[in-house]
């Protein structure tokens, strides 16, 4: 069963080389690794096109298409490779170093025919918690938890707390070594049956950058289809490294791509009005100064 192994750069050659040299040390048989450039700087490329591999397959755009568009850019039918059974998706600051990941994933998801996607335990490397402990997939909430759920100030409410920590699926941690059946996959790292995929119209690319996890887990769940988490594989995250923000602060810019993907989220999946997303936008508008308020005084 062939697993097409698909990396995006844009701007992170020495990252992605580190990823690509990770996932050659699997050593699995039948797969083969696809790095799409999503527009990188062309000094940047050069670095990555110069070292890579001769069995690493490169290909360049010239525009950046985002997360999700970006990865669709590396499924179907490509010259010089074999059509996949299964794709795995790996983000350049992800590195598969524990052996037999790629064979432990599409195993668990091979025996499952109800499920499809899964995702190991991603470590989050700047975060001080245990992986174990640590946020992995989240739960598909109605469009109005999604909201209280999604607010940095709502959901430190008692009660609406509870419906959060639920929503991140607190009741598993501490993870263990076994396969959860979950609602959504974690964008670092996450591998899909390639049938799926092409059935759905491959990964919704109506976002730029975040969310994507909750919107593949709706397309899936629409399909009555599971997603799972893998206890037992563990894969370090440089998170933030490809997206250039810092984890526990939110830039102008990422703060607008968090805004617009999820008002693109409750529009196509909650049918969400122009005065709801409205609404919604003004809240999160007022929240983002609060927040940028309360962070200048330490507070």
């Amino acid at each position: 069963m062939e697993v097409r192994i698909i990396i995006l750069n844009y701007n992170t050659a020495l990252l992605t080389l580190q990823c690509v040299d990770y996932i050659l040390k699997q050593n699995y048989p039948d797969s083969h690794v696809l790095i799409i450039d999503n527009g990188s700087l062309q000094k940047n490329y050069d670095e990555l096109a110069s070292q890579i591999p001769k069995e690493v397959r490169l290909i360049r755009f010239e525009d950046n298409a985002g997360f999700a568009a970006g990865n669709n850019r590396g499924c179907g039918r490509i010259d010089g490779l074999p059509d996949a059974d299964y794709y795995l998706f790996v983000n350049s600051d992800a590195f598969l170093t524990q052996a037999d990941t790629i064979r432990d994933l599409k195993n668990e998801l091979s025996q499952r025919p109800n499920a499809v996607a899964i995702s190991p335990l991603v470590h989050t490397t700047s975060n001080p918690v245990p992986v174990r402990s640590q946020i992995q997939v989240r739960r598909l909430l109605s469009a109005g938890w999604l909201v209280v759920c999604h607010s940095p100030i709502l959901r430190r409410l008692p009660y609406i707390n509870k419906r959060y920590l639920q929503f991140i699926y607190r009741d598993l941690v501490p993870y263990q070594s076994k396969i959860y059946e979950v609602d959504s996959i974690n964008g670092a790292v996450f591998m899909v049956k390639s049938d799926f995929l092409h059935q759905i119209g491959l990964l919704d690319g109506g976002t730029f950058l975040y969310l994507e996890e909750l919107i593949l887990g709706e397309q899936i769940r629409r399909e009555n289809k599971r997603c799972l988490l893998h206890g037992g594989v563990i894969v370090p995250h440089i998170q933030g490294a490809t997206s250039g923000s810092q984890r526990g602060k939110t830039s102008r810019r990422s703060f607008n791509y968090f805004v617009e993907s999820e008002a693109y989220l409750f529009r196509k999946y909650h049918k969400y009005s122009n005065l709801k997303l409205s609404g919604l936008r003004k809240l999160r508008l007022f929240e983002f100064f609060v927040k940028s308020f309360l962070a200048r005084f330490n507070l």
